[in-house]
């Protein structure tokens, strides 16, 4: 038990610490909610419109689902009926008492209004209340699905899309997908951990740590969620749980590594931890530090769902940090010798005393001969890489995320064929006069806007003034598809002129709103951009001060960080060629770049610390050059594994049902592989032989 007291307590207080969460504090995910304003800020000039628009028409609130029946032959009218008549019915089921429908006889009566032209397209819809919960809003729509197939005629395909039935299906997507995800990245770690160093029990403490930090960290974060300090979502937390796993299973194999260098030197396993951890805890405070400040940059984001994630990953940053420096080395020493290793004081780089040299002493010493051929031919494969962000086109259309089977994309799809793109999300127009407006004046105005670039048509809603006279309202359907950046371009160019078409009509206007997908998009992709720079920028000087301590240079932070920049432009680059060509992906979710980044240039930052910190280490007793070439080469085989391992856990995101988190998965495991093969063992040792004595190391 020699020195092992302490390892046992540290270890006991963890389990506790987990044991007693999961029994008394309710899980992340039992307060997972939507975001109100569609994650924008509430003054945002879309989301104003939206309350000036119930203000004035209060009668159209509420959540729309839409029942699609679709038949490329054309419908009959018994379908129709049928179809009609199984929705109508809901309205006399107390159990859809909160849900507004028209009935059967006014859909029947009215059907032109509802089936397209062709006559192949019939849709039904409904309305469910505004603040219903993501979970709430499932069941309910699971229930509105059967009830209406129930009554429909045998053998007719229907399918629910528009705003609740897609928030729907995403709460079901992500239900469904969180255990595929976290037995697939176990399974991943753990089959990997086998391959790599065939030790069965060294596979399975990493696993067992990040069970234990999963544990607690769920809980904290459910605590939060649940006194509403912030908002949880699907996506975060499933992201967080990869993070998670990910980088305990780093922290784990960079300990292991040193531990298994100084249990040649140390009887006990005690005392080969305890030395082992004098010289990997500043690579993993730091390294911890870093992921930690990154996800606090997140805090200043306006999109909510940003900000969202800053909660979840700095809880489990320090979780990770905590467990690196106090769980992880607690399990390796309890472990012991004989547990995993018989033979190690003849394992490791005795083979290269023996003359047998293994691949990094190969690099390391390639490297080291010829750095500035390293550097040139590297960074002339960045630079070629980074230019293909020229060709980067963002999407803000969720629905094409979605799998092709899901009934809210079907839906949706059918509506666009059959009614035209534009009318799956028509604006609203709203304008305000201090004086009565006259009817005739707000078709004058709507026959106006419908001359605008990008504006396919225009429309009334019932009557087109308000009851109190001041004000109008009309619908606007953009021309193509309401997501692309022409409509979005057409919507902020309706916004900026919409007051003189109104004074134009006749019509004294003090307020003028638009409303709409469209217009939130606009407003989002500028928010977005904002975000997006600020907290690149927020990343990027953090990371550099925090490598300025660690370095105690001014001169490193600079290049380190540079490298690390320019492996995301390349990353970012690469990856959008490759989703083209391979997937026939041709624009990117406008999210990818901001997340990718961020995880990125916190996680690629990693490998970087613990290069430098090792060839820190070997230049108290050998030359740079020297140092260079043994840091390379001692920390060529633990983060390389730990780079394959980190990039195939999140490569596990490509299971995920939604397209996004696919693609986010995808380019997550191409940068790290770049970072952990190209950028830390061959640009970076270049840099710094180069740079010699200036290099700040």
């Amino acid at each position: 038990m020699r020195g092992k007291r302490r390892y046992v307590i540290t270890l006991l207080i963890w389990i506790v610490a987990a044991a007693i969460l999961s029994f008394a504090a309710p899980g992340s995910k039992e307060f997972v909610k939507p975001n109100e304003n569609s994650g924008l800020p509430a003054d945002e000039p879309s989301i104003v419109a939206a309350e000036k628009v119930k203000e004035y028409f209060p009668e159209g609130g509420g959540l729309p689902a839409m029942g699609v029946i679709r038949d490329e032959e054309g419908l009959t009218d018994a379908e129709i009926s049928g179809f009609a008549e199984a929705v109508g019915a809901i309205a006399d089921d107390p159990k859809f008492k909160e849900l507004k429908v028209l009935p059967a006889e006014a859909l029947i009566g009215q059907k032109e209004a509802f089936l397209s032209e062709d006559g192949t397209t019939f849709f039904v819809p409904v309305t469910l209340p505004e603040k219903m919960e993501g979970h709430e809003m499932m069941v309910l729509m699971d229930h509105l699905k059967e009830k209406v197939r129930s009554g429909a005629p045998d053998g007719l395909e229907i399918n629910w899309t528009g705003p609740a039935g897609i928030a729907a299906d995403a709460t079901e997507l992500f239900s469904r997908a969180d255990v595929v995800l976290l037995l697939s990245t176990v399974g991943l770690i753990l089959v990997l951990l086998l391959i790599i160093y065939r030790s069965p029990l060294l596979a399975f403490i990493p696993l067992v740590g990040a069970g234990i930090v999963y544990a607690v960290v769920d809980r904290l974060i459910g605590i939060g969620a649940k006194t509403g300090l912030f908002v949880t979502e699907s996506q975060a937390l499933s992201i967080m749980m990869i993070l998670l796993f990910a980088v305990i299973t780093d922290y784990s194999l960079l300990i292991f590594s040193r531990f298994r260098e100084e249990l040649k030197e140390h009887e006990h396993p005690a005392d080969a931890m305890k030395e082992a951890m004098l010289h990997v805890k500043e690579p993993i405070f730091f390294s911890g530090s870093t992921i930690f400040l990154a996800m606090l940059t997140l805090f200043a984001s306006l999109y909510e769902p940003y900000r969202n994630f800053a909660p979840v990953f700095a809880i489990a940053a320090v979780a990770m940090l905590a467990a690196g420096l106090t769980l992880l080395p607690s399990l390796f020493a309890l472990a012991g010798r004989k547990a995993f290793w018989p033979s190690i004081p003849n394992y490791g780089d005795e083979k290269t005393k023996r003359g047998k040299r293994t691949i990094w002493s190969r690099i390391a010493g390639a490297v080291t001969k010829r750095p500035a051929v390293f550097l040139v031919a590297v960074l002339a494969l960045l630079v070629l890489s980074s230019l293909n962000i020229f060709n980067y086109r963002e999407s803000f259309d969720l629905v094409k995320s979605f799998p092709e089977d899901l009934s809210s994309r079907q839906g949706y799809e059918q509506l666009a064929a059959g009614f035209g793109e534009g009318e799956l999300a028509p604006g609203t127009v709203l304008v305000v006069s201090d004086e009565d407006i006259d009817p005739e004046a707000a078709v004058r105005l709507s026959e106006r806007i419908a001359e605008e670039p990008g504006i396919e048509r225009t429309g009334f809603q019932g009557h087109p003034v308000s009851e109190d006279g001041t004000a109008a309202r009309m619908t606007v359907t953009f021309k193509g598809n309401p997501y692309d950046k022409a409509a979005l371009d057409a919507a902020d160019n309706l916004r900026a002129h919409g007051s003189e078409l109104a004074g134009e009509a006749g019509i004294q206007a003090t307020e003028f709103h638009l409303s709409g997908e469209s217009a939130l998009n606009a407003d989002l992709k500028e928010i977005n951009d904002r975000d997006t720079i600020l907290v690149m920028v927020s990343v990027a000087l953090l990371i550099a001060v925090m490598l300025g301590f660690q370095t105690k240079s001014v001169v490193a932070p600079l290049y380190l960080i540079g490298t690390l920049i320019l492996s995301y432009a390349a990353t970012l680059g690469l990856s959008i060629f490759l989703f083209d060509v391979f997937l026939g992906q041709k624009a990117l979710s406008y999210r990818i770049p901001l997340y990718s980044f961020v995880f990125l240039v916190a996680l690629g930052v990693d490998y970087s610390i613990m290069l430098i910190a090792r060839i820190r280490e070997e230049k108290r007793s050998h030359d740079l050059h020297e140092a260079v070439r043994l840091g390379i080469e001692r920390t060529g085989g633990v983060i390389s594994s730990a780079g394959i391992i980190l990039a195939a856990t999140f490569l596990v995101l490509a299971t995920m049902p939604v397209n996004e988190l696919k693609l986010f998965g995808m380019m997550m495991a191409l940068g790290i592989l770049i970072d952990t093969f190209i950028v830390r063992p061959l640009l970076i040792p270049a840099i710094i032989l180069l740079l010699g004595k200036k290099s700040g190391i």
